[in-house]
């Protein structure tokens, strides 16, 4: 997601966001938490009872992607006592965590030991430590079709979810979570293993332990509506692109006993169920900064029929919708008329002298066409009728000369994919804007028949495609002027104001370094540095979706 360039000055950008904050000084002068000192590295045994800090450390970098998996990187010396310690994940889970500004409580990354570099180069030694963020949970559990059954029988032949896109997300977790951790149907499922038999019960472990889901009440759920389906793939391979085309944010938080339940109401039941052991909790917010009318689970069906109008028609009621055209980022239709409006992020980062930016990088890259190319493939019936006409026309031409025994359809095929080939659509305005010089084409494959629905929007899609864009890394000292955790979040949408224009998109990843020679900073990604997609072709995919639905319920192959 993309936002429109808009030009603007100080003044009247923080008039908009006069909710957020008050003036430009404001956001210059924000430090409520103080500066940045360091990070704090702790390290724990395979139940989560701290071992030791990594305080003597070499250097350390961690990078925390948006819904994709954390990393980081830890070096310590040779004779660092964490060593023998740490050097036992081969065989088992030691996990880490990485604080901001010393304190526990700002956790800003949390996973494992992953591999260990233990290396001896001109007789001096340090072990390099490569760590893996609790992410990656999401891919080590399978979605089975019934998470109730035993392997043995698993009818029906897939896992189907419709409604709303967190709450379908979350029950998906909680289910196949369930199944792991209640140890249902273990003895079942490994018939041939007497020794695992009992595995669940043996190590202790409940329905919390290691993960808990945050749910969130379905009725009140206003993200938008999606179906989905799987058969055994892991829960990231099903959730990778809904989360991108929505806007949510899946995390993987460690909880430790001493600190405030995180599960809400609705997830814990008022408060009758609690969390005692350390755990992992499954959360997944909706940041896509839209709001309905409703403040229900209607308003995600309404953004689902806003995103149809669009995919269809375009900006062409957006007079109607939008009369007073209010700001929202490029690809993110809104109908303030229907109470369908856009929140502008509270983070704001200013390029001003004052503005606490270290380091920045802000990238644009170049429109590639202003018309678009696709197809390749005739409609079927344009196809059929070629070949009705040309075993006709054969047929009339025999009988009038007289002869007989040539095939009418002999001609068949030959002329398949010439008429109603190939479609175009071009985009005035960036034609207008690039000036005479402008590149005119792109051909886009999109393996669709031309002048169809599912080609008209595959060629609305490589038109966003082929646009311009922008992207961001801003580089700050946690604190200044903003912290970590606090005021900004993985995930969430925050501005950029360059050059009096104004940027708006989702922080995509986080990252933070430190070593001997340079104090810790953190790194902010806006955007995700590549060409964004269409809402187009996300469009295309919830449709796919439902349509995947209806098929699966009424047992239809196609």
């Amino acid at each position: 997601m993309t936002a429109p360039v808009r030009e603007l000055n100080y003044t009247d950008l923080f008039g908009d966001l006069a909710d957020a904050v008050r003036s430009i000084d404001d956001v210059i002068d924000y430090r409520p938490y103080g500066d940045n000192t360091s990070f704090l590295v702790t390290v724990y045994d395979r139940t989560y009872r701290p071992a030791g800090e990594a305080n003597d450390r070499i250097s350390l970098a961690w990078d925390s992607p948006r819904n994709k998996v954390e990393t980081a990187t830890l070096v310590l010396k040779g004779n660092d006592p964490l060593n023998d310690h740490m050097m036992q994940c081969y065989e088992q889970v030691i996990p880490v965590t990485i604080a901001v500004n010393d304190d526990p409580s700002s956790r800003v990354w949390n996973g494992r030991v992953d591999t260990f570099d233990d290396a001896i180069v001109d007789g001096v030694n340090t072990v390099t430590y490569q760590l893996v963020g609790d992410y990656n949970w999401s891919n080590k559990i399978c979605v089975w079709p019934n998470f109730l059954a035993p392997i043995e029988a698993q009818f029906p032949h897939d896992a189907v979810y419709i409604g709303p896109a967190v709450s379908c997300i979350l029950v998906m977790y909680e289910e196949q979570i369930f199944r792991l951790q209640s140890g249902i149907w273990e003895l079942i499922n490994n018939i041939a293993n007497p020794q695992a038999w009992f595995g669940t019960l043996e190590m202790g472990q409940d329905l919390l332990t290691p993960l808990a889901v945050n749910m969130v009440d379905p009725l009140f759920d206003t993200s938008k509506w999606v179906s989905f389906h799987g058969r055994m793939d892991n829960t990231n391979q099903l959730t990778e692109q809904l989360l991108k085309d929505n806007g949510l944010h899946l995390s993987f938080d460690l909880w430790l006993p001493g600190e405030p339940q995180p599960l809400n109401s609705f997830a814990s039941l008022g408060g009758l169920v609690t969390l005692k052991a350390p755990c992992i909790v499954v959360n997944l917010k909706d940041r896509s900064g839209i709001t309905g009318p409703t403040g229900t689970a209607i308003d995600g069906a309404l953004f689902d029929l806003l995103d149809l109008e669009n995919g269809v028609l375009g900006d062409v009621l957006k007079p109607f919708l939008n009369p007073g055209n209010a700001y929202s980022p490029e690809g993110v239709p809104i109908a303030p008329t229907l109470g369908i409006n856009f929140v502008e992020p509270w983070a704001v980062f200013t390029d001003h002298p004052r503005g606490g930016i270290k380091e920045l990088h802000f990238n644009g890259h170049h429109p590639l066409a202003y018309t678009v190319i696709g197809g390749g493939k005739s409609p079927k019936w344009m196809n059929d009728l070629v070949n009705a006409t040309l075993e006709y026309l054969l047929d009339a031409l025999m009988i009038a000369i007289g002869f007989t025994g040539i095939p009418s359809n002999i001609l068949d095929g030959i002329f398949d994919d010439v008429l109603l080939a190939f479609q175009e659509i071009e985009n005035f305005d960036r034609r207008v804007k690039l000036g005479p010089y402008g590149y005119p084409e792109f051909f886009v494959s999109t393996g669709s028949s031309a002048y169809t629905f599912d080609e008209y929007l595959a060629l609305r899609s490589a038109m966003w495609d082929t646009r311009g864009y922008h992207s961001a890394q801003i580089t700050f000292e946690n604190g200044y002027p903003y912290t970590l955790g606090k005021d900004i979040f993985k995930g969430q949408l925050a501005t950029l104001i360059r050059r009096g224009k104004a940027y708006t998109d989702y922080i995509d990843n986080v990252s933070g370094k430190e070593d001997r020679f340079t104090a810790a900073t953190i790194t902010a990604t806006i955007g995700d540095g590549q060409a964004q997609e269409s809402p187009v072709a996300k469009l295309q995919r919830r449709i796919a979706g439902f349509e995947a639905f209806i098929n699966i319920i009424t047992l239809s192959s196609n």
